[in-house]
């Protein structure tokens, strides 16, 4: 399989396998491939395939565009990859090595139980039937009375049974009764990835037998094949299993196999029945109530299965709900009254709990920290190191000196606790109330914005050359301090990237523009209402797009134009 190897940035020699038709590259942690930079776009670059062996790469109207063998590449222009070809991202190289497509597996199943010889042309196979859903009524017309009572009572049995657990012995206790010649009867369905197929359930007459049982991997294939079920009345002497070492081993002679099928078509399963005595044959009467049977177990089943879905899926809903009531907790609750300052929050996430933190912590000295940080990732695995990135950050503007010093402790934290590709952005400031002074260190979020009150002028903090790497990416980084004073009615903000990346219903983002606009119209001298303008530009854009794929964060500070009493 074709695959890129990292040969400069963090974890150099991974290897990233092309599976997908189509492979991203850039900042945006739903990328195939992150590369947790400021300079790389958020989606750069993407690889594509065309045929069976044929790859492509194509700019995707970078900021710094893509280079391949020391050639620029023109945005949106595909060019064709060749062995060993060398990718260059920034300051991020890649090698791209071809691979030919897996040959396909001789067997296309493959029961867990068994591994038999080849099986030999030819078919004896004296009756076949197509499982199909409808032909159920006229199956159930088409019985003796006796039989037909017992297939209610089936019908009826499983009904009442709503795990699948459960339910998978009674099928084949149920088809016990109903088919008295039978010595053995399995019940064999894929694994969760439809790689393997394994025994669910297994019955035999003598109990005794059921340990050492296993089905014919050559009858399941043919059944699995064809799609349809089929009796054989001696297996032993049919040419199309001649070389199935199970049916020499248990003596199998007469047998019936039938699919299980969901209304959309996929055999969700295969039922085996067998006999070992010559005397007592399976018939096609025999096939025929089998069929039924499998299309009432295959409903059961099916209901079953949405049952344990739903039963699964709401689980989750309680646990995410209080998943997110968790997570609140960890956020301020309350934010600082101060004489001359000002603060306003704004958090939303993008599912039940979120990547995206914010925290503002007194220091014994008077000072105050900020911080708005942004997981990479999304769901419960974000979430998780939010809240440890919440304590991490108490801990070390605590024990550190400088907030510089104290960002390169998070970092070595993190990058230490061996989370692999997990990073975290962070936007973390000190404000001095008395001297009236913000000192901020950036690792690789998007640079606060500065409105000053005397002129509204915008200005960026720690941005470009100031903007260390995130958290969590190399084990050594520094981090650089940047300072500013502010005045009466200044206003600053901090927020992630999910107000950068915040989507209409046409699909267009909100944007940087669209940021300092809002900003620089805001009502001035106030962080409260500067922040409500904001978020009420952003929600007008996102109207009608009510699936945002970001966490949204915002916190606003401000002087106070006149100190509050």
């Amino acid at each position: 399989m074709a695959a890129l190897v990292v040969v400069r940035g963090p974890n150099v020699g991974a290897r990233y396998e092309l599976k997908d038709e189509s492979f991203l590259i850039g900042r945006n942690p739903s990328c195939h491939l992150v590369i947790p930079s400021p300079a790389v776009s958020r989606e750069h670059a993407e690889i594509f395939r065309r045929g069976p062996d044929e790859y492509y790469i194509k700019d995707l109207d970078s900021r710094n565009k893509t280079v391949v063998n020391g050639h620029t590449l023109d945005p949106q222009v595909p060019v064709r990859l060749r062995d060993k070809d060398e990718i260059r991202i920034c300051d991020f190289r890649f090698q791209f090595l071809e691979g030919r497509p897996p040959k396909p597996l001789p067997e296309e199943f493959r029961p867990e139980e068994e591994d038999e010889g080849e099986e030999t042309g030819g078919s004896t196979v004296m009756g076949r039937l197509a499982v199909k859903e409808e032909s159920s009524y006229l199956l159930l017309q088409a019985q003796p009375a006796d039989k037909l009572q017992m297939l209610l009572e089936i019908s009826n049995t499983l009904s009442r049974t709503l795990e699948v657990e459960k339910l998978l012995p009674q099928v084949l206790e149920s088809l016990f009764k109903v088919f008295r010649q039978a010595d053995r009867a399995f019940l064999v369905m894929p694994d969760e990835h439809r790689r393997r197929w394994v025994v669910r359930a297994r019955k035999c007459r003598r109990e005794k037998d059921e340990e050492t049982a296993r089905p014919s991997r050559a009858i399941l294939e043919e059944c699995v094949r064809s799609g349809e079920a089929f009796l054989c009345e001696d297996a032993s002497a049919a040419s199309q299993f001649r070389g199935s070492e199970s049916i020499a081993d248990f003596l199998i002679r007469s047998v019936i196999c039938a699919p299980l099928r969901s209304p959309d078509g996929e055999i969700l399963g295969v039922i085996q029945l067998d006999t070992q005595d010559r005397t007592r044959l399976f018939t096609q009467e025999d096939l025929q109530l089998l069929v039924a049977v499998c299309n009432q177990a295959a409903l059961a089943l099916g209901n079953a299965r949405l049952h344990e879905e739903r039963v699964a899926r709401e689980r989750l809903e309680r646990e995410m709900e209080f998943a997110r009531q968790v997570q609140a907790v960890l956020l301020p609750t309350e934010l600082p009254r101060l004489a001359e300052y000002e603060f306003h929050t704004f958090y939303k996430a993008a599912r039940y709990v979120g990547g995206d933190f914010y925290t503002v912590l007194p220091l014994p000295d008077g000072r105050w920290v900020l911080a708005v940080g942004d997981v990479a990732g999304k769901g419960v695995a974000a979430a998780l190191l939010m809240a440890r990135m919440t304590a991490d950050v108490r801990y070390c503007v605590l024990t550190q000196p400088a907030p510089e010093l104290a960002m390169a402790m998070l970092n070595q934290s993190l990058h230490q606790a061996g989370l692999a590709d997990r990073f975290v952005t962070l936007a973390l400031g000190v404000l001095d109330t008395r001297a009236h002074r913000l000192t901020l260190v950036n690792a690789g979020h998007l640079p606060p914005i500065l409105r000053r009150n005397s002129n509204d002028r915008i200005e960026e903090i720690a941005s470009g050359d100031d903007i260390g790497l995130p958290i969590g990416v190399v084990t050594d980084a520094s981090y650089t301090a940047c300072q500013v004073s502010l005045q009466p009615g200044d206003v600053v903000y901090l927020f992630s990237d999910g107000v950068l990346d915040a989507t209409s219903a046409g699909g267009e983002h909100f944007g940087r523009d669209r940021i300092l606009h809002a900003i620089r119209t805001a009502p001035p001298a106030s962080a409260a209402q500067g922040a409500r303008h904001l978020i009420k530009l952003l929600e007008q854009h996102c109207a009608g797009n009510p699936h945002q794929h970001d966490d949204i964060t915002l916190l606003v500070l401000g002087r106070r134009v006149t100190a509050s009493a």
